[in-house]
């Protein structure tokens, strides 16, 4: 998961030994209107990976006279809703004023959006932890296999953010990796930042909101109910981070070169020349990771929630549309300032 994330597992790509470096002027004041070659096939719309789901027998399923499972064609037509929803819209409207920015002004005006980002990426371990407690508290209503796979499914990506991975040793924190991305970009450590800001209103808000959502259930009296609402809105946080992972990746980037190791100062000089070839950082955004944590939450709605309960599910989903749209809008605003 998940927010900025601007963090993720990609590893660092080192140019061929001994190839021929092209170079190219980069103009920081100018911004190309077309859509970036690099990501041109995911700018529409995030790529949706083949899920890869693990379902139980069918004697597991029906067993006992369990309800129906939701399937994955109407989990895929609730996702389509998000597709045109209040926060892809504010998050073309974040990129469009971030591409925009003229590059004497980054520094003044990225410190204090970066520190809501910071924040925010930090807020969704909580929400999603909040997400699994949801699920475990169904314990005596739910049945046990159902909820297992579910959680098996949720606890997955929250432990990728503290870089804990199945069959890897352990690696660096998305916190982390954010730290990376910041000095990367910046020149000075995160933590300049965070000593010389204030506190940040809109990732807070957000925060609060996101626990008021989850926690509330929805306003759902029953357990069940209450994780079903959960489920949602963590396949909406999941799905929503890919394309902010992705598109934002996509603005760092000029004319297809990944510019996230180049200091403000560098690029503040009008002209700079830098390899032809992309090179990503270990400390870049985690586009593809998100495709991957979206996938892993739809194997858990779809272990869990009953066929009767998509109405719940697609409200749980447009709540976090709304919230998360509130969030990007108040960046937007702060990048246009």
């Amino acid at each position: 998961m998940a927010a900025l994330s601007c963090v993720g597992r990609m590893t660092a790509k080192a140019p061929v030994a001994g190839s021929a470096r092209a170079a190219v002027v980069v103009r920081p004041a100018v911004r190309p209107a077309q859509a970036r070659p690099v990501v041109a096939a995911r700018v529409a719309a995030p790529l949706k990976e083949e899920w890869n789901i693990t379902h139980h027998t069918s004697e597991d399923v029906h067993r006992g006279g369990l309800p129906q499972l939701i399937t994955r064609e109407t989990v895929r037509a609730l996702e389509a809703e998000l597709d045109n929803g209040e926060a892809v819209e504010a998050l073309r409207r974040f990129n469009a004023n971030l591409r925009a920015l003229p590059a004497d002004r980054w520094e003044s005006v990225l410190r204090p959006v970066f520190n809501e980002l910071c924040f925010n990426l930090e807020s969704f371990n909580p929400a999603f932890a909040a997400c699994v407690l949801m699920v475990q508290k169904t314990i005596g209503v739910s049945d046990y296999v159902r909820r297992d796979m579910a959680l098996k499914n949720l606890i997955q990506p929250l432990a990728g953010e503290y870089g804990m991975h199945n069959g890897q040793p352990q690696l660096k924190t998305h916190r982390e990796l954010f730290s990376d991305f910041f000095q990367s970009l910046f020149g000075y450590p995160l933590a300049d930042l965070i000593a010389d800001s204030p506190t940040p209103e809109a990732a807070a808000k957000l925060f609060a909101q996101m626990m008021r959502d989850i926690e509330g259930g929805g306003g759902e009296e029953g357990a069940l109910e209450k994780a079903c609402y959960a489920l949602g809105y963590n396949l909406a946080i999941e799905y929503l981070a890919d394309y902010e992972k992705t598109w934002m990746l996509d603005s760092f980037r000029v004319d297809g070169v990944d510019i996230s190791g180049l200091a403000l100062t560098t690029l503040r000089r009008g002209l700079s020349v830098i390899p032809q070839e992309p090179v990503v950082f270990s400390g870049t955004v985690h586009a593809e990771g998100e495709a991957e944590h979206a996938a892993i939450g739809h194997n858990a709605v779809l272990n869990l929630v009953p066929a009767a309960a998509a109405p719940l599910l697609r409200r749980a989903m447009a709540d976090h549309d709304r919230d998360f749209a509130a969030f990007y809008n108040r960046a937007a605003d702060m990048l246009a300032a």
